[in-house]
C-alpha cells in the first residue's frame, strides 16, 4: 500500500480512530497497532507472513 493512494486514504483515518478510541487500554492499543502495521505491511506487497 503506497501513501499517496486511496487504499491508505481509507486505511488511516479508520485505524487512527479505533487506535485512538482504545486509549485508556495500553495492551489493547500496542496489539491493534501491531496489528495495523502487519495489515499494511500485506496490503503492500500482497503476500502473508506466518
Amino acid at each position: 500500500m503506497l501513501f499517496n493512494s486511496i487504499d491508505f486514504a481509507i486505511f488511516l483515518p479508520i485505524v487512527f480512530a479505533i487506535y485512538w478510541g482504545l486509549k485508556k487500554h495500553l495492551k489493547a492499543q500496542n496489539f491493534f497497532i501491531a496489528v495495523a502495521s502487519y495489515v499494511f505491511m500485506v496490503c503492500g506487497i500482497g503476500v502473508f507472513f506466518f
